[in-house]
C-alpha cells in the first residue's frame, strides 16, 4: 500500500514516526460524457481565456496541469497567488504531525461528525511508541481526538485501536453541521398501542448479527449486469413497482407476515 501522508503522532512530549493510508475504495462504476449526434467523448480542457492560441492566434488556449497556479480571488479584478511553500509556512504544528489534543469517550462523539476513513501505523523507530499508545487507549477505552493539515484543510479527527494499528477518521467541525430541528415530524400523529406493538415485533423479527461482508452494493451490481445485457443486446425490464399501503396498521401486518414466513 502507498502512503498519502508522512510524518508523526505526537501527544504530549511523545513523537512516533508515522505513515496514514486510505481505508476505503469508491467502486461505484464510473460513466464519461458522450455527444449525442457523433458519439465522440466529451473532453474538458482547461483553458486561458487571454493568452493567443498558437494556431489561430485568437484569445483562449489550453494548457497543461503544470502551468496552474493557486489563488485567492480578493475581487473580480484583483487576486493574490499562493505557492506551495506558502501553506508549507503556515505556523501550525498540524502540517507534519498528528496532534493529540485530549482523549475522550468514544459514546460522547456526535455520529454526524464522522467522515473519512484512514489507516494509520507507525514506521520501525516508533513501534514501541505506538504499541504502548495503543495499549494505553485500550486499558483507558479512550479515542484520542487529534488535528491533520491535509489537502488544504486542518482536519478535526479521532484516533483509536483497530487491529494493531489505529483507525483515523476525521470529523467535521461543529459549524459545518447542518441544523435539524425544522426536520422534526409535527407532533399530532396518534399513534394506538396496538401499532406500537405490531412495529416493535416487526423490529425485533428483523433483529440479526450485524456483518458488512454479507451486504452488497444492488446498485453497482445491477448497473454491472445492465451493461453486461446491453454489450450482449439484450433488453432488461424493470421490476413491477409494488403498490405502497397506505393504512399503517395494515402495512404493519403484512410486514409482519412476509417476515416470518
Amino acid at each position: 500500500m502507498r502512503s498519502i501522508w508522512k510524518g508523526s503522532i505526537n501527544f504530549g512530549m511523545v513523537a512516533i514516526p508515522a505513515k496514514l493510508y486510505t481505508a476505503t475504495d469508491d467502486l461505484r462504476v464510473s460513466f464519461h460524457q458522450y455527444h449525442k449526434d457523433c458519439g465522440s467523448r466529451i473532453q474538458m480542457p482547461k483553458w486561458c481565456p487571454v493568452c493567443p492560441d498558437p494556431v489561430t492566434n485568437a484569445p483562449g488556449r489550453r494548457i497543461e496541469a503544470s502551468e496552474i497556479q493557486r489563488g485567492y480571488e480578493l475581487n473580480k479584478e484583483q487576486h493574490i497567488i499562493l505557492e506551495d511553500a506558502d501553506f508549507w509556512s503556515l505556523p501550525l504544528k498540524s502540517i507534519k504531525q498528528i496532534e493529540v489534543v485530549e482523549f475522550v469517550e468514544a459514546t460522547k462523539i456526535d455520529m454526524r461528525a464522522y467522515d473519512s476513513c484512514y489507516y494509520l501505523t507507525c514506521e520501525a523507530p516508533g513501534t514501541k511508541a505506538f504499541l504502548l499508545f495503543l495499549k494505553a487507549m485500550q486499558t483507558a477505552k479512550l479515542v484520542g481526538i487529534a488535528k491533520l493539515a491535509y489537502r488544504d484543510k486542518e482536519h478535526l479527527s479521532v484516533i483509536r485501536p483497530f487491529n494493531g494499528i489505529m483507525l483515523l477518521r476525521t470529523l467535521h467541525y461543529a459549524d459545518e453541521l447542518k441544523p435539524y430541528k425544522e426536520l422534526i415530524p409535527m407532533q399530532g400523529a396518534m399513534i394506538t398501542d396496538r401499532e406500537t406493538e405490531m412495529a416493535l415485533t416487526l423490529v425485533n423479527a428483523m433483529k440479526g448479527e450485524f456483518n458488512l461482508a454479507k451486504y452488497h452494493d444492488d446498485y453497482r451490481e445491477a448497473l454491472e449486469r445492465l451493461i453486461e445485457a446491453k454489450i450482449a443486446g439484450e433488453v432488461v425490464a424493470a421490476p413491477a413497482e409494488q403498490a405502497p399501503i397506505s393504512d399503517v396498521a395494515d402495512a404493519l401486518m403484512a410486514s409482519l407476515k412476509l417476515v416470518t414466513a
